[in-house]
């Protein structure tokens, strides 16, 4: 066939719309290229096999044809000896250009899809799309768990309840085995900047690997004193709670809490009221919550009291100090005095510190308090930041007796 044919075909495959317009781009007059020689080769090989006869002798072939020389096509393409041209003159080729061009017209009846078919297609997407988005769920899941991991020795900020919680991970953690939390809990007029800087449990925590610390605002920022049995901080610390357990890998029943002034008469409120929650809490200058009720039995609890607090004499001093001991050992059924005294160090600004222990006996958890007296009175959370020259300091005794209580059966 001839190069004017060529071209025909070509202008056929172009849209109208397109001859009278700009120049096509590069890579898409290529692509057009491409498409038009496959059709052209394609329908060369149909028109040959409509238009040919196979002769079996080369002798005879020449005699009924004037052979490929003769043909008007171009010479790229070869044509068999044994091939008998029907038509060949100069002016024509044999290759019409309505057979290149074969609009689409849909599937053959022997491909179209039946209902059978989109039926059980359908029914392979629906039971395909759900475990697929089950299983990215639960790929999700797991990530946020581990997800602490890549962010070590840094805080990171929840908002929870409309309200701040800043969690503290350490740059090394026990793998194998959960985490515990230590939620860390504000005085009055304090923020969780405040405790999370005097308190210094962050570097309790990235000295032992094995829990995270967590400081949560109160409801009021820098407010008087936490909500007790209001519903909405009831409801907030359980959140807090399951926070922990599905964004981070924290057991279920390795949550504890420890807090300072108010925040420490909150957390005796804690043990008391979610024991469901708390595997057991601590308060370090705090006595007894005013007007609260007090039933069940609790969990173990930790108290830090000084005997030169000027705040806790405001309210009671050594009644509330008894008062908060009788309350939290309430269901032993002895009755009787801490079963050990173990004298701590007094040097710097410690006059005097010993650490009483009752063991757990009837229904009644394990309690231990720290008494002691500082050498000028003070209202701070006791370590050498606060108390310059000691060597005592409450964060570190008070993670070692939630360490105790891990040990222990719940």
């Amino acid at each position: 066939f001839c190069r004017s044919d060529l071209k025909a075909v070509a202008s056929s495959l172009v849209p109208r719309k397109h001859a009278q317009s700009q120049p096509m781009a590069p890579f898409v007059q290529t692509f057009v290229d491409i498409v038009r020689n496959a059709r052209v080769q394609e329908g060369e090989r149909s028109t040959l096999e409509r238009s040919t006869t196979v002769t079996s002798t080369a002798s005879t072939a020449s005699t009924a044809s004037p052979g490929p020389l003769a043909s008007p096509c171009p010479s790229d393409f070869s044509t068999p000896s044994s091939v008998t041209w029907t038509s060949s003159t100069a002016s024509e080729c044999m290759l019409p250009t309505e057979d290149l061009v074969r609009p689409h017209r849909g599937f053959p009846a022997a491909r179209r899809p039946s209902v059978q078919g989109l039926a059980a297609w359908a029914l392979l997407v629906l039971l395909v799309v759900p475990c697929g988005v089950w299983c990215m769920h639960e790929l999700f899941a797991r990530a946020q768990k581990l997800s602490f991991r890549h962010r070590p020795g840094t805080r990171r900020r929840h908002v929870v309840d409309g309200r701040d919680v800043w969690v503290y991970s350490p740059s090394k953690v026990q793998t194998g085995t959960p985490l515990s939390a230590v939620m860390v809990l504000h005085g009055s007029f304090d923020t969780a900047m405040g405790i999370m800087n005097a308190s210094a449990m962050e570097q309790v925590a990235e000295a032992d690997s094995s829990f995270i610390a967590v400081f949560p605002e109160m409801a009021q920022y820098k407010g008087v004193h936490w909500g007790y049995g209001n519903a909405s901080e009831v409801k907030f610390f359980r959140d807090v709670s399951n926070l922990l357990t599905r964004q981070y890998y924290v057991g279920r029943d390795q949550v504890f809490a420890v807090g300072h002034s108010s925040g420490g008469s909150m957390a005796l409120f804690l043990q008391n009221h979610l024991p469901d929650v708390f595997r057991g809490v601590a308060s370090v200058e705090a006595g007894l919550p005013a007007n609260q009720v007090w039933t069940g039995n609790g969990r173990p609890t930790m108290v830090v009291w000084n005997h030169n607090d000027p705040v806790l004499a405001q309210y009671g001093g050594e009644r509330l100090y008894n008062d908060t001991r009788s309350m939290l050992r309430r269901c032993d059924p002895t009755g009787a005095g801490p079963t050990s005294v173990e004298p701590l160090s007094t040097s710097g600004g410690v006059v005097w510190a010993e650490l009483l222990t009752w063991p757990a006996q009837g229904s009644n958890p394990l309690t231990s308090v720290v008494s002691w007296k500082s050498s000028a009175p003070t209202h701070a959370w006791l370590n050498p930041t606060h108390i310059k020259g000691t060597t005592l300091d409450a964060s570190k005794m008070v993670w070692q007796f939630f360490k105790k209580i891990l040990v222990t059966p719940s």
